[in-house]
């Protein structure tokens, strides 16, 4: 189907490390409720020990859908990097392994995309626990860029969507050159990419008719090393922050006892390389963002 602004082809990526029967019902909830026509589901196991993504496998044999598909095992952002790769959509749909997604949920998700300078759309979660509070769009309120939620409001501009449910235009996603490679396991990937697109001079909007449930968990099936995680919280601020921003970033993290690694880390492994490079390319700067959304520091 053309980028018409009726409805465009969608791929939803769903990658997979040790999710279990999460795993299981995300897939079945997005097989069952997307609407006609139906989505293109890629699953990306990233180097599973349960068994879940072969059960999935097994569960839609010859169903030309649904797919499974081995990742590279380096985390995240690298493994929804391939499931991308594979995506025939025109519209591709990042959707965490513990999600529940209503009827109804992905047409109003994904109708903004047909605006070729909307590059991102995200829906209003609800915690699969606790599902009597929903939020649309997250911002930053200090120097330590904690994801602050926003309530939902009508459809349109927001800062970021977290990474739990991200829609992106194919076109625009692989321009911008996908998720930052360089991160690490887990964390910062999915506001970083938030933050590009809006310096390359496109558009993350939010899509409240749109309904995601999300399993927000205490703690994750797999292993990160903080360090890595402060790594990449680091990287993201040195990719796209002024100086002076970035300073009270590092001051701000600074005492933590993993900050001097993560800092010395990103100061000598090509990081600022990449930040030159993406500086070269962007129609907007930090003060404009900052500006546009009211972030006060």
């Amino acid at each position: 189907m053309a980028l018409d602004g009726t409805r465009l082809s969608v791929s939803v990526v769903i990658p997979a490390l040790s999710e279990g029967q999460n795993l299981v019902d995300t897939v079945q909830a997005v097989h069952e409720n997307s609407g006609d026509p139906a989505p293109e589901i890629v699953v990306v196991d990233d180097g599973s020990a349960d068994g879940a993504p072969e059960r999935v496998a097994g569960l839609y044999a010859g169903d030309d859908r649904v797919r499974v598909i081995r990742g590279p095992g380096e985390g995240i952002a690298r493994a929804r990097n391939a499931g991308a790769a594979v995506a025939r959509g025109e519209a591709i749909v990042f959707l965490d392994g513990h999600c529940y997604v209503p009827p109804g949920w992905l047409a109003p998700l994904v109708a903004p995309l047909a605006d070729p300078q909307v590059a991102m759309t995200g829906p209003a979660f609800r915690s699969i626990r606790q599902p009597e509070v929903a939020a649309c769009g997250v911002t930053w309120s200090d120097p330590g860029l904690g994801n602050v939620w926003l309530p939902c409001g009508a459809a349109g501009p927001v800062p970021f969507h977290i990474g739990a449910c991200q829609a992106v235009r194919a076109d625009r996603f692989a321009e911008a050159g996908g998720f930052d490679p360089g991160m690490t396991r887990w964390g910062s990937e999915d506001i970083e990419l938030c933050l590009r697109f809006w310096l390359l001079g496109l558009q993350v909007h939010g899509a409240p008719q749109s309904e995601v449930y999300h399993l927000f968990r205490a703690a994750r099936p797999y292993s990160v090393d903080v360090m890595l995680i402060l790594y990449n919280h680091v990287r993201l601020a040195a990719l796209h922050l002024d100086g002076a921003r970035l300073a009270q970033v590092l001051a701000r993290m600074g005492d933590h006892p993993a900050a001097q690694g993560a800092i010395a880390r990103a100061m000598s492994d090509g990081t600022l390389a990449e930040r030159d490079r993406l500086a070269a390319r962007r129609l907007r700067d930090a003060n404009w963002f900052f500006s546009r959304f009211g972030i006060g520091f």
